[in-house]
């Protein structure tokens, strides 16, 4: 079964007041999954780790509160790469964008350090090349290869964005999207978990169905699961400031380039606690192709 036939399947198991405009408010997102194993990655391609692809006279970023540790590199997307799977043409058509993390002194976690995260975006890929890593960057901060793929979904939309539908529908139908949103994320996260489980122990787990696939952490577009505060909302107060924010709501203007738990002990993060990373944009931003812009924001359990 498809992610939205699936949906809308679920969608019919409740009481709503117009059920076929319920259906009509399914969004598209893109999920990415992680090669388990370290990879020998092509110079573009998408990945965590390795080595960037940025031009020879690039760089590398260094932390200033630390002494001006550098970064560490942390993950490369290939927007062509993504393209085949952005169902409403969101993203460029081409282009690298490079993230990297200050890892030293736990300085990623502070929101309010500017260089916490950096990010680079190159449109022309001609000219890139491997850049080779800092030898002053440890060990623990060097993440292996690991190549990223890319796979369509659909999800309902979570609040604040249910909550901006109303008018559009009534109260009650965009209260329950956002319930039931909730309910089907929460069941393919614990089927995940249970065959992770399974495997940890040596034995195979039997979904009911392959429908756990079409809900994850690992999120482009769509709207992410909140672990604290809702993003879209955090994401506002930080990009236009707490008073204008106040004043003037934007949150629903906001894009989820990319989110993911970050997780270390799958070689594609810097924790091991359940810390999430959210990349936002204003999709005003994203259309300029202004990634000087990113928010980023990290959420613990």
């Amino acid at each position: 079964m498809k992610a939205k036939d699936k949906i809308i399947k679920e969608i019919n198991n409740y009481n709503w007041d117009n059920v076929e405009k319920v259906i009509k408010t399914i969004i598209p997102n893109i999920i990415f999954s992680v090669d388990e194993q370290k990879s020998n990655p092509n110079l573009l391609d998408s990945r965590f780790g390795g080595k960037p692809a940025a031009p020879s006279d690039f760089v590398w970023p260094v932390q200033s509160l630390t002494e001006n540790s550098p970064l560490a590199f942390f993950f490369q997307l290939n927007f062509e790469q993504i393209k085949p799977f952005d169902v409403d043409n969101v993203f460029p058509d081409k282009g690298i964008l490079l993230c990297f993390a200050s890892v030293t002194g736990d300085v990623m976690w502070e929101y309010d350090v500017k260089d916490a995260f950096k990010t680079y975006f190159f449109e022309d890929s001609n000219d890139l090349v491997f850049t080779e890593i800092p030898t002053s960057i440890p060990a623990e901060q060097q993440l292996v290869p690991r190549i990223i793929s890319y796979s369509s979904s659909y999800q309902l939309p979570r609040y604040p964005f249910n909550y901006k539908l109303r008018g559009l529908l009534s109260d009650e139908d965009a209260d329950g999207i956002d319930d039931v949103a909730n309910a089907m994320f929460d069941e393919s996260y614990t089927a995940r978990m249970q065959m992770k489980m399974s495997r940890s122990i040596g034995r195979v787990a039997s979904p009911v169905d392959d429908s756990y696939k079409f809900f994850s952490h690992n999120l482009l577009l769509g709207v992410p699961f909140s672990v604290q505060h809702t993003i879209a909302e955090v994401w506002n107060e930080q990009y236009f400031g707490e008073e204008e924010a106040y004043e003037n709501d934007e949150s629903t203007n906001y894009v989820n380039l990319i989110s993911f738990e970050m997780k270390g002990e799958d070689g594609y993060g810097f924790s091991r606690n359940g810390a999430h990373l959210y990349l936002c944009m204003h999709k005003e931003d994203l259309k300029n192709k202004d990634f000087s812009k990113i928010i980023n924001v990290v959420q613990n359990t």
